[in-house]
């Protein structure tokens, strides 16, 4: 619009014509005006009628026309203002995907519904924990003193508020992850034709727990840690994307938790018959006479030394029957088997499953180098005459040696160590060749491989909540705030995996999207003006394909930078386009409501830049 001010210039009253344009920041602030365009002043114009005909053509037309932006800097300008402040919209992205699982909704309703009166809003603090644990995952205290860093996110909260809500989280656990597989299964489909399971643990840096109700209890740790531990079953579907997380007390082995959270995942999400896939920590005759009696199927790795493998070893080392290669670098026998189940009356019953034994020579040449690097040093530490020192129970323990026919304790006896080479040749039968046993009795060898062979996604995702997403170690200590820092790291994994779900073959790792989404920062400058800065800053390296065929990083640098085609892949995948540097801010605003893994949304002209 045009508009006419007056103005006190020479002495004078004089009158300063522009065209200027209203907008609005964003956020909920007031309007404001940009200039567009200054005409000087009318006073100063020879002929003021045709001056004031060329300013309202100019207004009739400077929208399709796209004229330049006018930027406008202060030289007295602080560093520390608000038009030199670095913001970063990267969170936009995993924003979108925050809000096509309606999580806000779903918040709101639960408050409203439990009459929960609290003087902050959950949804708002449970957003950015859940975003901020994967742009910058840190303690709450840490992360709450960098809430203002975030391009038009409302954190009207403080960090006594955050703590308050962790209590208010840890009551919606269950629901909300009925929520989300809901919205899962509505936007992108759910795949359980095999439902994954996996069992991990996350220790806190304490010495004893909080009594008997703690969930921090002392157990074995995967990471070989003493400090007191808790554990989490996750179940993930065929698409590598999670489908529920349950929390134990770290002293619960991994077996038992198996049958509970399969029942609660059944009776939550209302799901039919399921193919559980785990390996043999969760290999038990309970676990499976439970699967079988609820019409479900499993999938279970098998050990083969040991008792529980003794049943094989005739088949194994039997070298007839076995199906080779043509390199002779794997083979492999399928067969059924006959074994006793217990079923829901109790009683025994014969059942019939499907086992696999198969030979894999990278394995075996893996599993010797191994054994040999293990005899190496087991070698020099009897040369050396070393001892290991003993831990927990085998600190207060001794070795007594007794008289087999009267009970005595026989004392002044010399032992000798030496290198047991008689277990590594009984271990070396087994280098390479692994069991899977299954009661799907129409799968073959290549399906069963194929079925077992997706557990690592579920593998991979622990690794991504342990070390991306700094899950562990856990600094809350009550109970809800633990089950609430584990929900908002569920919600978390859950927005990375449907981000590389959506990515397909071009999904990039947790640490890439997270690096390059917080290189994504502007400026908001005077006149309503948003600077972009570059999304840059890492050397690519060349790519080659390798004998496998796969695309794999040559120690070469190549012309790119890194970051900067990881934020196309991105975009690519969101539907977007963002590649200026100046743009009005409603119209970088509306950028930023485009972004969304549906692809309904609208294209911002050329003009509206």
């Amino acid at each position: 619009m045009i508009k006419m001010n007056k103005v006190k210039r020479r002495g004078n009253i004089l009158t300063w014509v522009g065209v200027v344009e209203s907008y609005r920041p964003g956020g909920g602030a007031q309007p404001k005006q940009r200039t567009i365009k200054s005409f000087g002043y009318l006073e100063d114009q020879a002929d003021p009628i045709t001056f004031m005909k060329t300013v309202e053509e100019f207004n009739a037309s400077y929208r399709t026309e796209a004229p330049e932006l006018k930027v406008e800097f202060e030289v007295s300008s602080k560093m520390y203002s608000a038009e030199n402040r670095r913001q970063n919209y990267g969170w936009k992205y995993l924003s979108s995907v925050y809000d096509m699982l309606s999580i806000d909704s779903f918040i709101g309703k639960y408050i409203k519904d439990n009459n929960i009166q609290v003087g902050y809003k959950p949804s708002e603090i449970f957003k950015y924990l859940v975003l901020s644990r994967i742009l910058n995952p840190d303690s709450k205290r840490a992360s709450c003193q960098m809430k203002n860093g975030l391009y038009e996110m409302t954190t009207d909260f403080t960090l006594q508020d955050v703590y308050r809500s962790l209590d208010v989280l840890s009551r919606f656990e269950i629901e909300l992850q009925r929520h989300l597989n809901n919205r899962v299964k509505a936007k992108i489909g759910r795949d359980l034709t095999n439902a994954f399971y996996d069992v991990t643990n996350y220790y806190f840096e304490i010495d004893f727990p909080d009594g008997a109700e703690d969930l921090r209890k002392r157990g074995v740790s995967k990471e070989h840690r003493v400090d007191p531990i808790s554990a989490m079953g996750l179940f993930m579907d065929s698409n590598g994307i999670p489908v529920s997380m349950s929390i134990f007390p770290g002293n619960t082995s991994e077996s038992l938790t198996l049958q509970p959270t399969m029942r609660d995942v059944k009776a939550s999400y209302g799901l039919g018959r399921l193919v559980v896939v785990a390996d043999k920590g969760l290999n038990t005759s309970k676990n499976i006479d439970a699967i079988i009696n609820n019409g479900d199927g499993f999938i279970f790795s098998q050990v083969l030394r040991g008792t529980k493998g003794q049943r094989y070893h005739e088949k194994l080392f039997n070298g007839s029957g076995w199906v080779v290669n043509k390199e002779g670098s794997y083979r492999y026998k399928l067969f059924e088997e006959e074994y006793t189940g217990i079923n829901m009356e109790g009683k025994k019953e014969i059942r019939t499953r499907k086992t696999l034994l198969y030979w894999d020579k990278s394995d075996a040449d893996m599993a010797k180098r191994k054994r040999e690097e293990k005899l190496e040093k087991a070698a020099r530490s009897v040369k050396n005459n070393a001892y290991s020192i003993k831990k927990g129970v085998d600190e207060y323990t001794k070795d007594n040696v007794v008289d087999k026919g009267t009970g005595e304790i026989l004392e002044n006896i010399i032992t000798k160590r030496s290198v047991n080479i008689e277990k590594a040749e009984r271990d070396s039968l087994f280098d390479g060749y692994f069991c899977i046993i299954t009661s799907e009795l129409d799968y073959g060898e290549r399906k069963i491989r194929q079925a077992y062979g997706g557990l690592w996604r579920i593998e991979q995702s622990f690794r991504i909540m342990k070390s991306d997403l700094y899950a562990r170690p856990v600094f809350v200590r009550k109970n809800e705030h633990i089950r609430a820092h584990f929900l908002i790291c569920f919600v978390a994994l859950l927005i990375i995996r449907i981000i590389q779900h959506q990515m397909g073959n071009k999904a990039l790792s947790v640490e890439r999207i997270a690096r390059t989404l917080n290189a994504a920062t502007l400026r908001v400058l005077k006149g309503g003006v948003v600077q972009l800065d570059d999304v840059g800053g890492v050397i690519a390296f060349k790519k080659r394909i390798n004998k496998s065929g796969e695309l794999v990083d040559t120690l070469e640098y190549s012309n790119d930078d890194e970051i900067a085609l990881d934020f196309k892949l991105i975009q690519e995948a969101f539907g977007t386009a963002i590649d200026k540097v100046y743009y009005r801010q409603e119209v970088f605003n509306r950028c930023i409501k485009a972004v969304t893994l549906d692809k309904t949304h609208r294209r911002i002209t050329a003009a509206e830049r």
